[in-house]
C-alpha cells in the first residue's frame, strides 16, 4: 500500500468523524433536492494551480482556509470550529493543493485536496473502505455519534477510477445528522480527493460528472 493511499485513510477518518452542528433552514429549496433525471445548473471553477475545472452549484463560493476559519468561528459551536479546524489542518499537511467552497444557504462544504497521481484500484477501495468502518467503529464507542454507511463504490468502467462513499453521521445527543459524500478519483496522471458535507443527503455524481481534470 503506498504512503498516499495511507494519508489518505488518515484524512478520510477525520472527514467523516466531522460532525457539523451548524443550523439550516428546513425549507431550503435548492440544489440539495436534485435527483438523476433533473438538469443541473452551475458554474466552472478553476484551480489555477493544477489545471482543473470543477462544476459547482452557482451558491458555492470559493474561500481561503483564513476566511473558511473565521466563517466558521461565526457560524459553529467551539467544539465542532475545533473538529473542522483538525479537519482543515490535516487536508493542508496532504501534498498538493486545497481548494474550498462553502454554501451559506444550506451550510454545506466542498473541499478538493490535489495529489500526486496514483492509480487507485479496486483492492485499494476496499482498503479504505475497511479503515473508515474501523475508526468509525472507535468513534462510536466514546461519543454520541452513530455512523451509517449509506453508499460504497468503486468505478473504474468508464476511463476514470472513482471511489465513492457516503456516511451519515446522527448526533444522538443533539439529534442532528450531517451527511459526508467523498470521492478520490483518479485519471489524465491526476488524483483528487473530495468531501463534501452537507445537512441532507445530496446527490451530487452530476457536477461532479461535468469536472474537467
Amino acid at each position: 500500500m503506498k504512503a498516499t493511499t495511507i494519508k489518505i485513510t488518515v484524512l478520510l477518518l477525520v472527514v467523516v468523524t466531522f460532525q457539523s452542528c451548524l443550523n439550516v433552514a428546513n425549507d431550503v429549496k435548492s440544489w440539495i433536492e436534485l435527483n438523476a433525471e433533473d438538469e443541473i445548473f452551475g458554474k466552472y471553477h478553476m484551480l489555477e494551480d493544477d489545471g482543473i475545472k470543477i462544476y459547482l452549484p452557482d451558491v458555492f463560493k470559493r474561500y481561503s482556509s483564513v476566511e473558511y476559519q473565521q466563517l466558521l468561528d461565526s457560524l459553529a459551536t467551539k467544539k465542532d470550529y475545533e473538529y473542522e479546524s483538525k479537519r482543515l489542518k490535516s487536508m493542508r499537511e496532504l501534498e498538493g493543493n486545497l481548494y474550498l467552497y462553502f454554501d451559506e444557504t444550506t451550510r454545506s462544504t466542498y473541499s478538493i485536496n490535489t495529489m500526486p497521481y496514483m492509480p487507485l484500484y479496486k483492492r485499494d477501495a476496499q482498503y479504505l473502505l475497511g479503515m473508515i468502518r474501523l475508526g468509525n467503529e472507535r468513534v462510536a464507542e466514546n461519543t454520541d455519534l452513530k455512523f451509517t454507511k449509506i453508499t460504497a463504490k468503486y468505478n473504474a468502467s468508464n476511463g476514470p477510477q472513482i471511489f465513492k462513499v457516503v456516511h451519515r453521521i446522527d448526533n444522538e445527543a443533539k439529534q442532528t445528522s450531517t451527511f459526508s459524500t467523498t470521492y478520490i478519483i483518479s485519471s489524465n496522471h491526476k488524483t483528487v480527493f473530495i468531501n463534501l458535507t452537507t445537512p441532507f443527503d445530496v446527490y451530487f455524481d452530476p457536477f461532479l460528472q461535468k469536472m474537467i481534470l
